[in-house]
């Protein structure tokens, strides 16, 4: 990737990362996979939440010493593993320190648990993987629920990444959608992800029915094509060399979040970058049902940027007399 020497020593500018997994699976690989993303000397804190099993079963009639006791267990067990992923980080030269967030009471609501004690943290980086939905004691830690109750930006990385190898050189796909928050997104981005990252940044033409019933599709590719001429203004000013690409759903049951996969896919791109909020649609509800489905199924790891993150982050590297960086494309009416 070509770039200016000064934007390389900014890049990989997440400097506190947080890193979160139930009962310490796949702790290790998911702290080396947040690590691409990390500036020079940053802080790293582990995370381990342990849930009252009696919320993960609560049908089960076991007595309260049962229950007791297998939260005792777990307990013990996600203490070991932060532990012995603190060691095997300090071999490597990494430091990082640990925390047990523990759940006892029912009904409690781990992902606000999880945002409090990042907040709490300062982190800058929340990375995140959740077992699957059949694990036993899984505390059913949803990404999309983290991303909307966390103030920083979350890594969420699907336990079937955890199990490969961790690219020497990630390939990054990043969407924008032409407004104005998406590109100020894009700008946040390029300070944050990988310095020696592969990037492409994409825009998906939404052609669901409704969509071309009431909209021809050639007014459907021409906003794309100005959202991605945006964009490509944007990589010029940080003298970063990216592809960008318009892609677009092609039948009437797929959406963009299938585009967003599909592209993933074939790209083999290691990671999709997104902000919180998504295109501006009567359809869509807060935080972004592009976002909220992309993390529910992602073929790879998701980062999301939250906006109030995005604009503070631009705050600290703008200049005085900033470049526009375009306004919002007109809107379609539906």
């Amino acid at each position: 990737m070509a770039g200016a020497q000064s934007e390389t020593d900014v890049r990989g500018a997440f400097s506190r990362i947080a890193v979160a997994c139930e009962r310490g699976s796949g702790l290790l690989t998911l702290a080396r996979f947040a690590l691409l993303f990390a500036a020079n000397n940053a802080t790293v804190r582990l995370i381990d939440i342990v849930s009252n099993p009696a919320s993960l079963f609560p049908t089960l009639m076991l007595s309260y010493p049962d229950w007791s006791e297998a939260h005792r267990a777990m307990t013990r067990a996600a203490s070991t593993m932060l532990k012995q992923t603190s060691d095997e980080l300090a071999r490597a030269g990494i430091s990082a320190d640990t925390q047990l967030l523990d759940s006892p009471a029912l009904h409690v609501d781990t992902a606000a648990l999880l945002g409090r004690a990042v907040k709490s943290w300062q982190a800058d980086l929340v990375a995140i993987s959740s077992p699957s939905r059949k694990h036993h004691w899984a505390c059913h830690f949803n990404p999309e629920e983290v991303a909307a109750s966390t103030h920083c930006p979350v890594l969420y990385v699907p336990n079937a990444q955890l199990s490969a190898e961790i690219p020497r050189r990630a390939r990054v796909l990043i969407l924008v959608d032409g407004t104005r928050a998406s590109l100020q997104m894009l700008r946040a981005a390029l300070l944050s992800v990988p310095a020696n990252a592969e990037l492409k940044v994409a825009y998906v033409i939404d052609g669901l029915f409704h969509l071309r019933k009431w909209c021809p599709r050639d007014l459907l590719c021409y906003q794309g094509e100005r959202a991605l001429d945006a964009a490509a203004a944007v990589l010029r000013e940080h003298g970063v060399d990216a592809r960008t690409t318009l892609l677009e759903t092609e039948t009437e049951l797929d959406d963009v979040p299938d585009a967003i996969s599909r592209e993933a896919r074939q790209w083999k791109a290691d990671a999709i970058v997104m902000g919180l909020r998504s295109r501006r649609a009567l359809s869509e509800t807060l935080p972004g049902r592009v976002v909220s489905r992309a993390l529910r199924d992602p073929p790879c790891a998701v980062v999301v940027y939250p906006p109030a993150w995005v604009a503070a982050k631009l705050a600290q590297h703008v200049d005085d007399a900033p470049v526009a960086i375009g306004t919002d494309p007109p809107p379609v009416f539906l």
